[in-house]
């Protein structure tokens, strides 16, 4: 379980701010949460706040852990570091959190890592991909697997199309940036147009111009949220590009086809594979909540954590380090998105990745992707 922790100066900074959490064994068990629940990517905030919940009621309605019941206190990370990092001194050092399910978004993940890693509180993050949470910290875990895999899925895929040359627009944010380097480093040069741009940028119209002088076969865009995600892919059809344009799961947004209904039609996604809605899972889920707002799977993954974070508090208790080892040994928890354990870095292993296609207003699901 030894890794490489979170830069030292980022810990010399909160190190002096955090101390460990010590749970007096009484009285409800403090679980935090933390997640983009305003914002632009807000949807699968909620989606991943609705599906923790679901689970932690489970829980209480069947006594709770060894009779405590579970207290889920909820933080809006914004999809930002600097809102994330605030959210978790206060899981840690005010409202004393056993553990922590977040971030979702990569930026929000490493972030609070190093405030949670001081004070040996574990977090699982249900839907941060970057490759850098690998090494975020000992305690630091998530469900959901690496984008260093799914941009070796992606690349395979590449080469079975015959895309050979790849454009790709990137967000400046922790997240897009890690994605676009993992992808770099699976495409090399196939990777012929590469451009970087700040987060909130409405206007792609002069880079689409430089588009159209270009031979590429696919498009590829990088965003943090689906709306900037919908307006590249929107300002791409404008000036008449066809190409196909191929993402990763940000995009599988129901929101994707109120921005840029027709634009969005035939967009390709490399992901995990679905939740079945007629599952146990899906099936309250749905009569609880309603309809995912981002995806039903980002609920089914925050689902998943805060099971798992049970079943080690029934087995172990709350003490941090007890929890970490508890999950380290997981090699076959059987979760509402698979069968899945961790390994030596915290990252999930056992999962898979599918190929889905944006149609008629939904994405749907098609071939396995393999990683090679």
């Amino acid at each position: 379980m030894k890794r490489l922790l979170a830069p030292l100066f980022a810990l010399g900074i909160l190190l002096s701010a955090c101390t460990t959490p010590v749970d007096d064994g009484t009285g409800p068990i403090k679980l935090g949460y933390i997640g983009p629940l305003t914002g632009e990517a807000a949807s699968y905030g909620k989606d991943t706040l609705n599906g923790a919940l679901l689970a932690i009621n489970e829980i209480n309605e069947a006594g709770g852990v060894n009779g405590r019941m579970i207290e889920l206190i909820a933080e809006d990370g914004r999809c930002t570091g600097t809102d994330a990092a605030s959210a978790a001194q206060k899981l840690v050092n005010v409202d004393k959190v056993v553990a922590i399910i977040g971030g979702q978004c990569s930026g929000e993940t490493l972030a609070a890592a190093p405030i949670a890693e001081s004070a040996q509180v574990v977090m699982i993050s249900p839907i941060s991909s970057s490759p850098d949470v690998t090494a975020a910290g000992d305690f630091i875990f998530r469900d959901y697997p690496s984008d260093a895999l799914k941009t070796k899925a992606m690349a395979g895929y590449f080469k079975k199309e015959g895309i050979e040359k790849v454009a790709a627009i990137t967000e400046n944010t922790d997240f897009a940036v890690a994605f676009r380097d993992a992808l770099k480093e699976n495409i090399g040069d196939a990777l012929v147009f590469d451009e970087v741009v700040e987060p909130g940028t409405k206007d792609y119209r002069s880079l689409m111009a430089r588009l159209k002088d270009m031979e590429f076969d696919a498009f590829f865009p990088n965003g943090q949220t689906p709306a900037a995600m919908a307006a590249m892919v929107q300002q791409l059809r404008e000036q008449g590009l066809t190409q196909v344009a191929i993402s990763h799961d940000v995009a599988q947004d129901a929101s994707m086809f109120e921005i840029a209904p027709d634009a969005v039609e035939g967009l390709l996604a490399i992901g995990v594979p679905a939740v079945d809605r007629d599952s146990d899972f899906g099936t309250k889920f749905l009569a609880e909540h309603g309809e995912a707002q981002g995806a039903l799977f980002f609920a089914a993954q925050a689902y998943d954590a805060a099971r798992l974070f049970a079943n080690a508090m029934t087995e172990v208790g709350t003490e941090g380090v007890a929890i970490r080892d508890y999950l380290y040994a997981v090699s076959d928890f059987e979760g509402v998105v698979g069968t899945f354990g961790f390994d030596d870095n915290g990252d999930v292993t056992g999962m898979s990745y599918v190929l889905w296609t944006a149609s008629n207003g939904a994405f749907t699901q098609g071939e396995a992707v393999p990683v090679n």
